[in-house]
């Protein structure tokens, strides 16, 4: 068992009043009573009890966190350790649940995460879930902030990245390069907030270079696997006829890999034959045979950002009437390699 502040008390010669005082940085105590009950601590190597602190202030120092799948790439998993990172420096465990685009999942982890009594939550929210979660949330007066996606009808803060611009960024590029008939390759979570947006950024770089010609490849079948998704969309698509593009834009990255394997099998070269650009920049996209051109998100700093906006919120940095939520919209980023 570990040393307690009875423990420190005792081998300083102080009360266990002073101890505490000194160890959460209260005033009225000397520095020299201070500096000996630090260095007794540190001896003793004592750890606090977080889930007693939590009590006397009436926090549970926990947060919810929900997703949508940890396992479609490395975007969740780089953005859950800006957040994890933040909410450990500050004494916050953090509790995480994965929806997998099932709108009635996100309600029940919500309704969890409540009955928990958790401090706030951080959440990328799936396209027609009923927004009466989030009306609970306000009510309970347990903020939470959107990362990635947001969802109409609720007024929250909002971490997301320029997903028009970065659809924008990836067509232009095959544009610059010669490439007049690009595609895109959608995702099975269509439709969200994100991906509406990069249709948008796609569509409208065609427009402005006047290229009319514009098409979206998917499937009916809304199988998780991403990867699998673009494999079966491009081998589908290339068995109702022959090669009529040159570019591929997918959505993600897990996507362009995907259509990778599926052109490559189909005797298609890559970039020579077809040009791919995906979206995330996954850690594995620079170890393919031919490294992957994309647009890379800061993923960590979304997470640090949003843990950190939600830190305030609990420390009852509220918004009042006539103030405004944050909207943090950060910047994507091209990442050319070989694929194009």
């Amino acid at each position: 068992m570990g040393a307690t502040l009875d423990d420190i008390a005792a081998k300083v010669g102080v009360s266990k009043t002073t101890v505490y005082r000194a160890l959460n940085g209260k005033d009225r105590i000397s520095s020299d009573t201070r500096d000996a009950i630090l260095a007794v601590a540190k001896e003793l190597d004592y750890r606090p009890n977080i889930l007693a602190s939590g009590l006397r202030s009436k926090r549970s120092m926990a947060i919810g966190l929900i997703f949508n799948d940890l396992m479609a790439g490395h975007f969740y998993a780089e953005i859950f350790h800006g957040i994890e990172d933040i909410a450990t420096q500050n004494n916050y465990g953090v509790i995480l649940g994965c929806t997998n685009g099932i709108v009635e999942k996100e309600k029940k982890l919500i309704n969890l995460f409540i009955e928990r009594r958790v401090d706030g939550i951080i959440v990328s929210p799936t396209h027609g879930v009923d927004i009466g979660c989030y009306l609970r949330l306000k009510k309970e007066k347990i903020p939470f902030v959107f990362i990635d996606r947001r969802i109409d009808g609720i007024d929250t803060d909002i971490i997301t990245t320029d997903d028009f611009m970065g659809a924008y960024q990836a067509t232009s590029h095959f544009i610059s390069l010669g490439h007049k008939k690009i595609v895109l390759l959608n995702g099975p979570e269509y439709p969200c907030s994100t991906i509406e947006k990069r249709i948008e950024g796609y569509t409208t770089a065609l427009k402005n270079n006047g290229i009319k010609d514009n098409k979206i490849i998917s499937l009916s079948d809304k199988t998780l696997d991403q990867k699998k998704y673009g494999y079966m969309a491009i081998k589908n698509y290339l068995a109702s006829g022959p090669l009529d593009f040159t570019a591929v834009f997918a959505i993600n990255d897990s996507l362009a890999i995907g259509a990778y394997k599926a052109l490559v099998e189909s005797g298609a070269r890559i970039p020579e034959d077809v040009a791919i650009i995906g979206y995330n920049d996954d850690e594995m996209d620079q170890y393919l045979d031919v490294p992957l051109t994309t647009i890379s998100q800061p993923k960590y700093e979304m997470g640090k950002k949003s843990m950190e906006l939600l830190l305030k919120r609990m420390n009852d940095e509220v918004v009042k009437a006539g103030d405004t939520y944050e909207n943090m919209v950060m910047k994507p980023n091209l990442i050319i390699r070989k694929s194009c």
